[in-house]
């Protein structure tokens, strides 16, 4: 039972760590914190059902191009909403509750266009479901493994472009110091809308995974958020490798409290655990202290 528990929240964890590492990675690298992120998730799923479900496009590629669409609206919600409000040339940084409040309108009105488009009642990813795995005892869902695989490799992409590409280095220099990259003639606002698009994808990939588990509908995006939210925080905000330690922390550490304790209460423990984890360390556990930003 305990290891049934542990695969599927380690599954659930990993979606947690694809939107917070969105999260952090927009944060990082722009210098805000992106409340319309869930949405955004939200979004992702809602194209990978369409394309799925109505277009009859296979489950691998649907994943790919939910993406491409996703992390394309990301961009263009960053360049002709977000970047308006840094028009005279402060950054990002200095927009300071402007940019809270725009994101907080952004979710707004983005889950009022899906109400409008697809309703408010849920829709079922219609994947077919093969017999599980058997992996010794445990019979393992092949949604899980989708999970496991792409959200692994997601990661593991993300870090190598990161690390070893000229974009990469450019992104991380932007996100460092954006004066000094500007005199190293990077194009930083080209940079800023690749960050925003990159992170978009990473949500919308965690919506399309997480499409075939429960229900996707409109009012998915605010609960993800706040568990994402709680990832970033328990790994330390703005560290990458804490999102996705703190995702996947805060899906053991929920789905063994629903298991054992009471599957009512489930939402609570992610919140437990982050109240812990700041009590004990205020940092997150991979996070350092900086300079405070909005």
């Amino acid at each position: 039972m305990f290891v049934d528990f542990l695969v599927v929240g380690l599954s659930i964890g990993l979606v947690y760590g694809l939107v917070a590492l969105g999260i952090s990675l927009i944060y990082s690298g722009l210098d805000i914190v992106h409340f319309a992120h869930g949405e955004i998730f939200m979004f992702g799923a809602f194209f990978g059902l369409v394309l799925y479900n109505d277009a009859g496009i296979s489950y691998p590629i649907t994943l790919f191009l939910a993406m491409i669409i996703t992390g394309i609206m990301g961009v263009l919600i960053e360049r002709f909403f977000y970047r308006r409000l840094t028009s005279q040339g402060g950054g990002y940084t200095v927009a300071g509750m402007g940019m809270i409040i725009c994101g907080f309108g952004m979710a707004i009105i983005l889950q009022n266009i899906a109400f409008l488009i697809w309703g408010a009642e849920g829709h079922a990813f219609k994947l077919p479901f093969s017999m599980p795995m058997q992996v010794g005892n445990i019979a393992l869902p092949k949604t899980y493994l989708w999970i496991l695989i792409v959200s692994v490799s997601l990661m593991a992409l993300l870090h190598f472009f990161l690390k070893y590409t000229k974009i990469g280095l450019a992104i991380r220099a932007v996100a460092a110091n954006k004066d000094i990259a500007y005199l190293m003639g990077i194009n930083v606002p080209l940079m800023i809308s690749l960050i925003f698009g990159v992170a978009c994808a990473l949500a919308a990939a965690g919506g399309v995974l997480i499409g075939p588990i429960n229900y996707v509908q409109v009012e998915m995006g605010y609960l993800i958020l706040i568990k994402a939210f709680a990832a970033a925080v328990v790994g330390g905000f703005g560290s990458l490798p804490g999102a996705i330690l703190g995702g996947l922390m805060v899906g053991v550490f929920e789905t063994l409290g629903a298991g054992y304790i009471s599957g009512s209460h489930k939402d609570i423990y992610a919140f437990l655990l982050l109240i812990f984890v700041l009590m004990v360390r205020p940092t997150g556990l991979l996070g350092t202290l900086a300079k405070v930003k909005a």
